[in-house]
């Protein structure tokens, strides 16, 4: 043993990354009196504009709480790179992202059940988004209270947002006032992981005094994981102190989120073989899984001028307005600061053969560049979400130096399906748009225009203009063949006391925003953890 690790402190467990799912397994393993080091990149969730919820568009490009990561150029989008913020920042991307909370449909995880994931089907899992809850509006079938995750109402309603729903109901969707209920098809408005008028990440949620085991390393970059005879025995990171070494008597479990686990995976050898050999990482273990998988949603919008001065473009333009918002939040926690801007939200399915939601259609108060910077006037966007698509890319690393971003390729637009649904969706929204009440509120649309009518058009306004939804997953993806890396239990495969627990090992991505389904997987996880530890 090297005096390096023979200096090292010792933990029962070492957690790196404490964004959604890892603060919730520190947190959880705290409680339960087990020394754990919490090892997380960035700083600290101080600046003032995350714990307002209308102030996430302030983060969405800052580099001091944000990595600011960008794709590779997108083959099925024109060769565009898609820009990928990501927290850097105690909370991570659920101290930056917009706070809303779907789970996702039960037939998501009763999938990963019958694909050979035991323990994961929706009756499993239920249990788990129960225990994370606090429900603003108390416990029933669906729904916990008491929970470290505050799930609330958005406090005021938007009347944008209602002509939004209520011409949704006019073509034919059924209103829907729990997404997260018996069913999510339907209109209405979202709820969000807010509390009292704040942001309620999972770093606000889980940790804290009573969590007195746990030691927070922040600034702290992970370099490799060390594996000692196939175990994984403690992490190698550097700090503003210099270089560091963490030992664990129990496991090391990576939370490092969808694009940061894999990319740590292969600087320890852990990856696939061709990739390492070629730069110079010595293999640990030819894991040709880690880092395929990609998937996240595919969001394409319809931008509108709007005829009346209500939008969260008008907060932004006019000095005035916008201060006497701030002021009214900072006094009260109301008015349109303490909402997220996305009120509400149509799921339907783009096809009679399809059976259960495939888009989600979501109303926006704003009308932005892709810097979410608003655009000089009176706008909104409604915005067609792919949720179930069947697109997969991939996460590598591009050289040894672990500070170095990962090559990130999500291939969208790569199958016709995932053509014709995104098509489908947009021209959904474009209905919405044109019935009442929406339709009164509509000066022009400006994106794409109403020109672009043909499939061809719509297409290639996919290509020039679709995103990210900022909901990557995948690619540390669960299962039992040789080619998932981890087993249902979330072990690293070949690897002994190595998990992973967080948005990565999704076998398919889930059909909503996947921070709730990301924070069930550290419950679950943090349990598995737990329940393993008593029988050794």
């Amino acid at each position: 043993m090297t005096k390096m690790v023979a200096d090292a402190e010792t933990f029962d467990y070492v957690v790196i990354g404490a964004g959604s799912a890892g603060c919730v397994v520190a947190g959880r393993l705290g409680d339960a009196g087990h020394s754990v080091l919490l090892l997380e990149a960035g700083g600290r969730d101080s600046n003032p504009w995350i714990h307002i919820p209308l102030g996430y568009a302030k983060l969405y490009a800052n580099p001091k709480v944000n990595w600011c990561y960008s794709s590779e150029p997108e083959p099925g989008l024109n060769g565009r790179r898609l820009f990928q913020p990501r927290g850097k920042v105690l909370g991570g991307t659920g101290a930056i992202n917009g706070m809303i909370y779907v789970r996702g449909q039960p037939q998501d995880f009763d999938n990963w059940r019958d694909a050979g994931c035991d323990g994961w089907g929706f009756d499993d899992v239920m249990p788990f988004f129960k225990k994370a809850e606090h429900q603003e509006r108390g416990a029933d079938a669906y729904h916990g209270t008491g929970g470290p995750l505050w799930v609330s109402d958005l406090p005021s309603r938007h009347e944008l947002a209602d002509a939004f729903s209520e011409a949704s109901v006019r073509l034919g969707s059924p209103r829907n006032d729990d997404f997260n209920g018996a069913t999510q098809e339907g209109t209405g408005y979202v709820q969000v992981t807010t509390r009292k008028g704040r942001r309620c990440s999972t770093a606000t949620g889980y940790l804290g005094a009573r969590n007195s085991k746990i030691k927070i390393s922040l600034h702290s970059l992970v370099r490799r994981i060390i594996v000692e005879n196939s175990r994984a025995v403690g992490v190698h990171y550097a700090n503003r102190a210099g270089e560091k070494t963490a030992m664990a008597s129990g496991e090391v479990i990576l939370c490092g989120g969808t694009f940061n686990s894999p990319q740590i995976l292969q600087h320890s050898g852990i990856g696939p073989g061709d990739l390492l050999q070629g730069l110079g990482i010595p293999i640990l273990r030819d894991a040709e899984g880690v880092g395929r998988d990609l998937q996240d949603h595919f969001g394409i919008g319809l931008e509108f001028r709007c005829n009346k001065p209500v939008t969260v473009n008008d907060l932004a333009n006019n000095p005035i307005r916008g201060a006497l918002a701030l002021a009214r939040y900072a006094l009260f926690r109301s008015g349109p600061m303490s909402s997220n801007g996305n009120y509400s939200n149509t799921f339907i399915r783009t096809g009679d053969h399809i059976d259960r939601p495939d888009m989600m259609i979501t109303f926006m108060a704003w009308c932005t560049g892709e810097d979410l910077k608003p655009r000089p006037f009176s706008g909104f966007t409604i915005l067609a979400e792919h949720i179930r698509p069947q697109s997969r890319g991939s996460v590598t690393i591009k050289s040894s130096d672990p500070s170095e971003p990962p090559a990130i390729l999500f291939n969208f637009l790569q199958t016709e399906a995932d053509r014709d649904a995104a098509m489908a969706g947009l021209k959904y929204a474009r209905r919405i748009s044109q019935t009442e009440p929406m339709r009164g509120y509509i000066e022009k649309e400006i994106s794409p225009g109403a020109d672009h009518a043909s499939d061809e058009a719509l297409l290639e306004h996919c290509r020039n203009g679709g995103l990210s939804l900022l909901h990557p997953v995948g690619t540390c993806r669960m299962g039992n063949g040789d080619d998932a890396v981890v087993d249902p239990r979330l072990r690293v495969r070949g690897i002994d006391s190595l998990r992973v627990v967080d948005a990565s090992i999704m076998p398919t991505i889930v059909s909503g925003n996947t921070n709730a389904a990301t924070i069930m997987i550290g419950e679950k996880g943090a349990d598995m953890v737990l329940a393993d530890a008593k029988l050794h």
